[in-house]
C-alpha cells in the first residue's frame, strides 16, 4: 500500500511521538542519500530541537562522531551540508531565532560550508514546512520544542512529485527575490 498524503493530528494525548518519528525518517533518508536540490526548513520560529535520540547508539553508523546522546537540528543540518546537500532556512526576524541562526552560520563556517547555506529572514513569514528530496511536511507546527512536544498541531506529509515541485518553486522564490 502506498500513499502520497498523510495528515497527522497531534495533541497531548494522541500521536505524541508520531511527528518526531516522521521527522527522523525524513532526515534519515536525506542523510543516507544526500544531494540533489536544496533542502528547506521554513518556520517563523525555529530552535535547535532534538531530532534523534542516539542514547542507545542506534544512529551511530550515520555519524560515529555524534556519540550516544540526543542529536540536535544544527548537527543534522551541518552533516547534511557536509554530505553535499544545500540548505535553505527561512524564518522570521524574531530574536528567538537568533541563537539557531548564529550557531548554524558558525558551524557552516567552521566546516567550510558557507556556500551550502542560505538564510532568509522575513518580517511577515507565517509559512511552515520542511522540504527534503522525497517529502514535504507542512502544517501548523513551528520547528521548536513547543511545536514538537507540547502544542496541539496538525501537519500534512506529502510525497507527490507535483506538491514537492510546487513547494520547491515557492521556497526557492525567497532566494530569487534576493531577500
Amino acid at each position: 500500500m502506498s500513499f502520497e498524503t498523510r495528515r497527522i493530528f497531534k495533541s497531548a494525548v494522541t500521536s505524541q511521538n508520531l511527528i518526531r518519528e516522521l521527522l527522523q525518517m525524513m532526515f534519515l533518508g536525506e542523510l543516507v542519500a544526500p544531494g540533489g536540490e536544496r533542502a528547506w526548513l521554513v518556520s517563523p520560529w525555529i530552535s535547535n530541537i532534538a531530532l534523534f535520540d542516539n542514547r542507545a547508539g542506534g544512529f551511530g553508523t550515520l555519524n560515529p562522531e555524534w556519540g550516544n546522546r540526543e542529536i540536535r537540528l544544527i548537527e543534522v543540518m551541518t552533516d547534511l551540508m557536509a554530505r553535499g546537500t544545500a540548505l535553505g532556512i527561512a524564518t522570521s526576524l524574531n530574536e528567538h531565532n537568533d541563537p539557531l541562526i548564529d550557531a548554524l552560520t558558525s558551524a557552516a563556517a567552521e566546516g567550510g560550508l558557507e556556500d551550502k547555506l542560505h538564510i532568509v529572514r522575513r518580517q511577515h513569514l507565517h509559512v511552515k514546512g520542511v522540504l527534503l528530496k522525497r517529502g514535504l511536511l507542512t502544517g501548523s507546527m513551528n520547528l521548536t520544542y513547543y511545536g514538537l512536544e507540547l502544542n496541539d498541531e496538525m501537519v500534512v506529509y506529502d510525497t507527490s512529485s507535483k506538491t514537492l515541485a510546487e513547494a520547491r518553486i515557492n521556497f526557492e522564490s525567497y532566494v530569487e527575490a534576493g531577500i
